[in-house]
């Protein structure tokens, strides 16, 4: 069997990258992190297994947004490109430190796959409408997502 390698890249294309493997999971997140991150209304991502991913044309920026996420950006033209939790959320499982999530605008083919579900919904705007009948969470409603801020919470007391 033949892998597929998924490419991508932001839009001056300082940084490429190819992903090596099969998506594992794919949302639409509209909570405010998201917005000012992205620039529009919400972001869009795909993970893929953190071992999947190499950068073939220079590197993105990683900056630290808080205290449980990373987040990458092209040093050129500032296209977002890529985030990463640095501490396991239990809900989705795919919210880990082993997991990249590409944000599909930045794919080469950004059509591989649909969404898998909405998060962030506190945040969506009032003209935004997606009829698609995906499960829809609030980032309030993650017990996952309020356990990890508070482990690193806790984290910050300690030292």
């Amino acid at each position: 069997m033949t892998e597929t390698v998924i490419t991508g890249g932001c839009l001056c294309g300082e940084v490429r990258y190819e992903l090596n493997g099969s998506p594992i999971d794919m949302g639409t997140c509209h909570c405010r992190h998201c917005q000012r991150w992205s620039g529009s209304a919400f972001h869009s991502g795909v993970a893929f297994a953190l071992t999947d991913l190499s950068f073939t044309k220079n590197e993105p920026l990683w900056y630290q947004s808080s205290s449980i996420m990373e987040r990458s950006f092209c040093p050129s033209c500032g296209s977002p490109l890529a985030f990463r939790y640095l501490v396991p959320i239990e809900d989705p499982p795919t919210a880990n430190p082993e997991t990249v999530w590409i944000s599909v605008g930045s794919l080469d083919e950004p059509g591989i796959r649909s969404p898998d579900w909405h998060f962030g919904v506190e945040g969506q705007l009032a003209w935004v409408n997606f009829d698609d009948g995906l499960p829809r969470t609030r980032c309030d409603e993650s017990v996952g997502l309020a356990k990890a801020y508070a482990s690193q919470e806790d984290n910050q007391a300690d030292n």
